[in-house]
């Protein structure tokens, strides 16, 4: 079994460089605390970036994203399914135990057709006996399904990380803990959805955002009726493709319920996109973004074709810095803007 799973399992994680991660600057002032309100809940999407990734045989992937869509969630475990852009190209669903989410001290890092390893909980969900002993300040075991393993893992620190919660910047309180060989893991201090949200080793992940359908759907009907223009980050398509991923739909299909209880607006979809792969690459991607949003909502959620005009702006109106793995990602994003007539 640990052959085949080394020639089919990809690793579950979103990884920007080959080397170590910048340190995230100090740009919490004022925000929420989240720390504490985030549940791991149905329904709710995760986004993971991961730089370096490769398979459990060593194998060298390279860099894409995954996202994590949580299915169900009971005392008796946990679901979820995930899907991996290129050039991991793989999805699947995933069932985790809840008595390993209790008391197990090894998390699968490895996703396949295997499922998770007897034994074992998930990096997204890491044990109650883990997550207690961590925040103690004890030394606690904590293995992975890979050749490289911490062994055992301590906090050596706390601190505070930033991300998006249904388009919302919001604070994470972490506990940053070492692990004996080397590695760095950032663990949510949250007692019922302890999630790994960053980890620095021979390769690296970061968890920038979360999404709950209905609140970041209702998010952006608000900011449409209040400002006449929305961003989002949780229309997702496949990297470096126009090809919407299943999680994008429940938004879209806000934003279309809007737009029919409201049939007299017209609205421009723009899509926008980081710098990897350079100006021309990115301003045609970001068109077929944008028409492909339109698509939908023309063809699956009923929206008349001539209330939807489309701008692809690529990497021209970056709204942070492209130079790190966070910045890209809020970068990469749609906007839809009403146009109304001019005066």
């Amino acid at each position: 079994m640990g052959v085949r799973r080394a020639n089919i399992v990809v690793l579950c994680a979103c990884l920007f460089v080959s080397v170590a991660l910048p340190a995230q600057k100090n740009t919490q002032t004022g925000l929420e605390d989240y720390t504490r309100k985030l549940r791991l809940a149905p329904g709710l999407v995760i986004n993971v970036l991961i730089y370096g990734g490769h398979r459990i045989s060593g194998e060298l992937i390279g860099d894409y994203e995954d996202t994590i869509s949580i299915t169900d969630v009971s005392p008796t475990g946990l679901g979820f399914n995930w899907s991996m852009t290129y050039p991991a190209n793989a999805s699947g669903h995933r069932a985790v135990p809840g008595q390993e989410m209790k008391q197990s001290h090894k998390a699968s890092l490895y996703y396949g057709s295997d499922g998770v390893p007897s034994g074992y909980t998930d990096w997204i969900r890491l044990s109650d006996s883990v997550y207690t002993e961590l925040k103690a300040g004890k030394k606690t075991s904590l293995d992975f399904d890979g050749n490289e393993n911490p062994a055992s893992i301590q906090k050596i620190a706390e601190e505070d990380l930033v991300a998006l919660v249904n388009e919302r910047k919001v604070k994470l309180h972490t506990l940053k803990a070492k692990g004996e060989n080397g590695w760095y893991l950032w663990v949510l201090d949250n007692p019922d959805f302890p999630i790994i949200m960053k980890g620095d080793s021979s390769w690296h992940w970061i968890v920038p955002s979360f999404n709950y359908a209905e609140a970041s759907g209702k998010n952006l009907v608000t900011q449409l009726q209040q400002k006449g223009e929305a961003t989002t980050h949780a229309i997702f398509f496949a990297f470096n493709s126009a090809e919407l991923k299943n999680e994008s739909k429940p938004i879209l299909n806000t934003v279309a319920q809007y737009l029919k209880i409201n049939p007299a607006i017209k609205i421009e979809v723009q899509g926008h996109t980081d710098n990897v792969g350079g100006a021309e690459f990115n301003l045609k991607l970001s068109q077929n973004r944008a028409e492909s949003v339109k698509s939908y909502l023309v063809k699956e959620a009923g929206i008349s074709a001539g209330r939807l005009t489309t701008k692809g702006l690529g990497l021209t109106l970056p709204v942070s810095d492209n130079s790190t793995p966070q910045g890209r990602a809020l970068n990469r994003r749609v906007v839809f803007r009403e146009v109304r007539p001019a005066k």
